[in-house]
């Protein structure tokens, strides 16, 4: 279980570019110059109104989904890169994280103060699937460290938030990358380019480099 202090807590999924667009016509305002959505404390209000809507404590969803009106006027309309590569967790910060696996801490770092990066983030190498996850966003004080093995159940990390966490709303981003994409990484040293988005004539590819996270992880 992920979020181990939310248990027995209601959950569900929301594809939240669909959700914005309702959220912006009730707000009046669809067509604004400027998206308010990129305000992280604007962009929690909004969560927090669907959340309220369908009676949830939290939600996720995003796995290759279109989020070309959620980020409008981003650094992702610039690059054209709008499907979203894992997951995202929306959950409020300071909430505990838990291995659902266990693996091995393989990496920590953070581009901070980056604005809408990745944060505090830190791979887990899944020790019995060819994969690793990378999960973002986070405080920055990490419960964990590289070279650390983690049980199932462990708490190794917590929910961060603004600015630190590449200045988002409160939440989590997790992706999961297949091994041999992972290797080529590291060896080409490409995490500069390295990204949550790609392009959506891509989505067939990155499916297979990036596969659904919701396979490794659970909410019960």
């Amino acid at each position: 279980m992920i979020f181990p202090q939310l248990k027995n807590k209601i959950y569900g999924y929301i594809n939240l570019n669909l959700e914005v667009r309702e959220w912006l016509i009730k707000k009046d305002k669809l067509l604004a110059e400027k998206n308010p959505l990129l305000n992280p404390k604007t962009c929690q209000e909004m969560i927090m109104s669907v959340h309220e809507k369908y009676g949830l404590d939290f939600s996720y969803g995003g796995w290759m989904e279109d989020r070309s009106l959620l980020w409008k006027g981003s650094y992702l309309e610039e690059q054209n890169i709008f499907s979203h590569l894992g997951i995202d967790l929306n959950v409020p910060a300071g909430t505990e994280i838990a291995a659902d696996f266990n693996a091995e801490v393989i990496k920590i770092d953070t581009d901070y103060p980056r604005k809408g990066g990745w944060g505090s983030h830190v791979f887990l190498k899944h020790l019995s699937e060819p994969v690793c996850l990378i999960y973002a966003h986070l405080d920055p004080n990490i419960k964990c460290k590289v070279g650390d093995k983690l049980e199932k159940g462990q708490v190794f990390a917590v929910v961060g938030q603004a600015p630190q966490n590449g200045k988002w709303y409160p939440h989590i981003h997790i992706q999961v990358i297949s091994d041999n994409h992972y290797k080529k990484l590291v060896k080409h040293d490409l995490w500069e380019a390295f990204d949550g988005y790609g392009k959506v004539e891509d989505i067939r590819r990155n499916s297979r480099k990036y596969p659904d996270p919701l396979r490794f992880i659970s909410f019960v």
